[in-house]
């Protein structure tokens, strides 16, 4: 399970207790420190790796909003405040800045799984990118038919299916391509440190993967259980690729 890391900054002391009771539930969460001062949280933030912030508006020195701005860092960030009527339209232009959550204070109870949900998803998407962006800095290898005479990206591709004669490449936008390829051709193209045969009819893109344990693989709403022959095996070469691209 991902480790996260979060700060929460805040005059007020009661929404430190209250941050921090919500995440008693969630023990791959952990609270590196607390600031009653935004000033003293940018200083924090230079020397240090944060995944989540809880920020508040009105604070002494510096408000959430010049927090925001002095910023240089891209961490996602969730705005609590007693005042969300009045500082709800200058919050969205803030949202480009990893702003992904404007509440009230009163109902952080109810909004606080939706927080968690959407966090740990844009935080999935974000490393997806970020891993998309490392290999594009190396060679990037396509696929070597085209569909309707574009160039297929093998980063692009999530899944790829076996059936027959046939090959279905699952595609990252929700697509799916059938070509007429034997498995031998389609292994002999793939990048071994990318695609990875955890049963004998598929193939995975590690970039896509979201969960994974010694049995199992998922990709998305897509679940599949590590051939048995080869179970440990394959889930330590995936683990390890995994790491390795973390890195």
């Amino acid at each position: 399970m991902e480790k996260f890391k979060y700060i929460i900054i805040d005059d007020d002391i009661h929404t430190h207790l209250s941050v921090n009771r919500h995440f008693k539930k969630y023990n791959n969460y952990t609270c590196e420190n607390t600031f009653y001062n935004p000033v003293q949280a940018l200083k924090f933030l230079q020397e240090n790796e944060i995944d989540l912030i809880f920020l508040d508006i009105e604070m002494p020195e510096m408000n959430g909003f010049q927090f925001l701005k002095a910023l240089n860092k891209r961490i996602f960030v969730v705005i609590l405040t007693a005042y969300s009527e009045k500082y709800g339209i200058d919050a969205h232009d803030f949202y480009d800045r990893d702003l992904f959550f404007f509440s009230n204070k009163a109902q952080l109870l109810y909004y606080f799984p939706k927080i968690i949900s959407r966090f740990e998803k844009l935080y999935t998407e974000k490393e997806m990118l970020n891993r998309i962006s490392q290999l594009s800095k190396n060679e990037i290898h396509t696929f070597p038919k085209k569909i309707n005479n574009q160039t297929i990206q093998l980063t692009d591709i999530r899944i790829i299916e076996v059936v027959g004669h046939y090959i279905v490449l699952k595609m990252k936008n929700g697509e799916e391509c059938v070509f007429r390829m034997s498995f031998r051709e389609l292994k002999n193209f793939l990048p071994e440190n990318l695609f990875f045969q955890i049963r004998r009819n598929i193939i995975i893109n590690i970039l896509y993967v979201t969960a994974l344990n010694d049995i199992t693989v998922c990709i998305g709403e897509h679940h599949f259980q590590i051939s048995t022959r080869k179970q440990k095996k394959i889930a330590i070469e995936l683990q390890t690729a995994k790491q390795k691209l973390s890195q």
